[in-house]
C-alpha cells in the first residue's frame, strides 16, 4: 500500500501537470494570453507555487502564509500589467482557473482536509489581491509616466503632445473600464482623508450604494457602528500608509444595514513621492463560507448514501439467505408428505415442521416490517389485553428449550398481571433470549427475572459470557447492527431484533436498557407501566 502524500508533496509532484492544465485553460478562456509565448505566460507562476509548497510544509501553514502574503501573486500582477492587452478582470480570471486546477489535480490522490483546503483557498485569494494591487499600481505608474512625458515634449513637439495625450486618455479610459467592469470584487479609490473618489460595479453589487451615493462620502459609512466607534477606518489608512498596505478580515455594512464578513486590502497611492490617496479591494466572504458549508454538507450526504447502500446490500444478502432456509425446510417436508401418502404418523411430524417454519417466516417478515416503520419514525400498533407476565415468561422459556436445550430459568415473585401486548412482549422475550444465545457463553444458563413494584413491572434477561464493549453497547439498538460475535455465529440474524425490542417496549410506554461488563455477562432490563393503555396505539385483539 503506497504511503499517503501530504498536500505539499502532492503539489510538488503534480506541479508540471498543474502548470500544463492551467496554461491550456488560460489560453482557452483568457483572450490576452493567446498571443503570449509559453515562458512569458508562466514566468512567475512556478515561483508562486513553490512558495505555496513551502507554506504547506510549514508546521503552522497559516502563520507561514502571513509571512509570505506580501509576495504571493505580486510578480504575476507586475508581469500582466506589462502586457498591454491584459485587463484586471482577465488577471483575476487566471487565478480563478488556478484555483480550479489545484483542487482538481490535488484531490485525485484523495480528499484534502478542511484546514488544507482553507490554506489553499486563502493562498490563492492572497495572490488575487496582490496581483490586482500590483496591476493597478503599475498601470497607475504608467499613466503618471505618460503624463510626465507629454508635459516634457509639449514645448517642442505639439503634434507629439497631442498624440501622447490621446494615447493616455485612451489608456486611462480602458483602465477605468476594466476596473468598473469587475463585478465580484469591490474596487474603489479614496483620497488622503478617506473620501471615496471612484466606485465600480462590484461596489454597487456588494455594498448597495450607487455611484452618486458613494462618491464624495467618507468610507467610514461602510463600517459597522462598533467599527466607527473604535476608529477602525482611520486606523486602517494609517497602517496602510505606514506599512505599505493593510490587509484584514472584518465585519462591514451594506446600505440596507445588513452586516457581512469582508476581506479587505488597502494600498496607498503615491505621485512624485507624495501620497495622493488609497486603492481598496474588498471581497465578500459570505459566498465562500456558504460554499464551504455546502461542501461539508455534501460530504455528509455522500457518506449517508454510502451507509444506506451498504445497509441495503447487507439486508438483501441476509434476506435471500435466511428466508431460503425455512422455505426449503417447509418445501421438503411438503414433498415428503406427497411422496408417501400412506405414512399418516409421519405426516403429523412433517406438517408440524411445515407450520413451524412458516411461523418462523412470519416472525421474520413481522420484524422487518416493524423495523421499517420504526426507521420512518412511526410507533407500533399493538393489541392489548390483561395477562400474567410470569406465565408468559415461563411459556417462552419452555418453547425456547425445545430449540436451544434446557438452559432457560424463570425467577418470579408470583403473578405479575398488567395490560400489555402479549404478542409484543413474546417477541421481546424471544429476541432478547436469542440475542443471549448468540452472545453468551455456550451452554450457560439464561435467566428470565420478573418483578413488580407499586405501579411498574420489570423484566430482566441475563446471560453469562465475556460481555460487551461500550462501543458495542452503544450500537446495539441501531437498525441492522449485529455484534462482532453474532456476525460469526451460525445463528441467523439481520440485526433487527433489538430494534424491534425497543420499538415494542417504547410503544407500551416503557424503557429498555443494557448493562454489561467484561467477563461478567450481559443483562437487559425492561421497565413497563402496569397499564400500557394510556401510552399505546391500540388495535383490537386479533386484528
Amino acid at each position: 500500500m503506497s504511503p499517503v502524500l501530504s498536500t505539499a508533496e502532492r503539489l510538488r509532484r503534480h506541479m508540471p501537470r498543474v502548470l500544463a492544465i492551467w496554461e491550456e485553460r488560460v489560453r482557452r478562456d483568457v483572450p490576452a494570453s493567446r498571443e503570449q509565448p509559453a515562458p512569458a505566460l508562466r514566468d512567475s507562476l512556478p515561483a508562486m507555487l513553490e512558495e505555496l509548497v513551502t507554506t504547506l510544509e510549514d508546521p503552522t501553514p497559516r502563520r507561514a502564509l502571513g509571512k509570505r502574503e506580501h509576495e504571493l501573486g505580486r510578480e504575476h500582477g507586475l508581469e500582466r500589467a506589462s502586457m498591454k492587452d491584459y485587463s484586471l478582470e482577465q488577471v483575476m480570471h487566471e487565478y480563478h482557473l488556478l484555483r480550479q486546477v489545484l483542487f482538481e489535480v490535488l484531490e485525485e490522490d484523495g480528499p484534502l482536509s478542511v484546514a488544507e483546503r482553507d490554506v489553499l483557498l486563502d493562498s490563492v485569494q492572497v495572490g488575487v489581491r496582490n496581483a490586482a494591487s500590483e496591476f493597478s499600481r503599475r498601470r497607475g505608474m504608467e499613466a503618471e509616466s505618460s503624463r510626465a512625458a507629454i508635459l516634457e515634449a509639449q514645448a517642442t513637439l505639439e503634434r507629439r503632445v497631442l498624440e501622447r495625450t490621446e494615447a493616455l486618455t485612451a489608456s486611462e479610459e480602458r483602465f477605468r473600464t476594466f476596473v468598473e467592469g469587475v463585478r465580484d470584487y469591490a474596487l474603489f479609490t479614496l483620497d488622503t482623508e478617506g473620501v471615496i473618489t471612484s466606485w465600480n460595479l462590484g461596489c454597487i453589487r456588494m455594498k448597495g450604494y450607487s455611484v452618486e451615493e458613494a462618491v464624495g462620502s467618507n468610507f467610514r459609512m461602510l463600517y459597522t457602528e462598533e467599527g466607527r466607534a473604535r476608529g477602525d477606518a482611520e486606523d486602517h489608512l494609517l497602517i496602510a500608509q505606514r506599512e505599505g498596505r493593510f490587509r484584514g478580515e472584518g465585519m462591514r455594512r451594506r446600505k440596507d444595514g445588513a452586516i457581512f464578513l469582508a476581506d479587505v486590502l488597502i494600498t496607498p497611492m503615491y505621485r512624485g513621492g507624495l501620497l495622493i490617496g488609497f486603492s481598496k479591494v474588498v471581497q465578500d466572504l459570505t459566498e465562500r463560507n456558504l460554499l464551504v458549508r455546502e461542501r461539508d454538507l455534501s460530504r455528509v450526504t455522500v457518506e449517508n448514501f454510502r451507509v444506506e447502500r451498504e445497509v441495503r446490500e447487507r439486508v438483501i444478502t441476509m434476506v435471500s439467505h435466511d428466508l431460503r432456509t425455512p422455505l426449503t425446510a417447509a418445501k421438503v417436508s411438503a414433498q415428503l408428505i406427497l411422496r408417501k401418502p400412506e405414512a399418516h404418523e409421519r405426516h403429523l411430524e412433517l406438517a408440524a415442521r411445515v407450520v413451524g417454519n412458516l411461523e418462523r417466516l412470519d416472525r421474520m417478515v413481522a420484524d422487518l416490517l416493524d423495523t421499517s416503520r420504526l426507521r420512518e419514525g412511526q410507533s407500533l400498533t399493538l393489541a392489548l389485553s390483561l395477562f400474567d407476565l410470569t406465565d408468559l415468561a415461563q411459556e417462552v422459556a419452555d418453547e425456547l428449550a425445545t430449540v436451544y436445550g434446557d438452559r432457560f430459568v424463570v425467577h418470579a415473585e408470583g403473578k405479575v398481571e398488567g395490560h400489555w401486548s402479549r404478542d409484543g412482549l413474546r417477541r421481546v422475550l424471544e429476541n432478547l433470549a436469542t440475542n443471549a444465545v448468540k452472545y453468551g457463553e455456550p451452554g450457560s444458563p439464561i435467566t428470565f427475572s420478573v418483578h413488580r413494584s407499586a405501579h411498574r413491572a420489570g423484566l430482566r434477561v441475563v446471560n453469562l459470557g465475556k460481555g460487551l464493549t461500550p462501543a458495542a453497547q452503544a450500537a446495539l439498538f441501531t437498525h441492522f447492527q449485529r455484534g462482532a460475535d453474532a456476525e460469526h455465529s451460525p445463528q441467523p440474524g439481520w440485526g433487527v431484533g433489538l430494534t424491534v425490542v425497543r420499538g415494542v417496549v417504547e410503544a407500551l410506554g416503557g424503557t429498555v436498557g443494557v448493562s454489561s461488563t467484561p467477563n461478567s455477562g450481559t443483562s437487559f432490563l425492561v421497565d413497563l407501566p402496569i397499564d400500557s393503555r394510556p401510552f399505546a396505539k391500540e388495535r383490537p385483539e386479533g386484528a
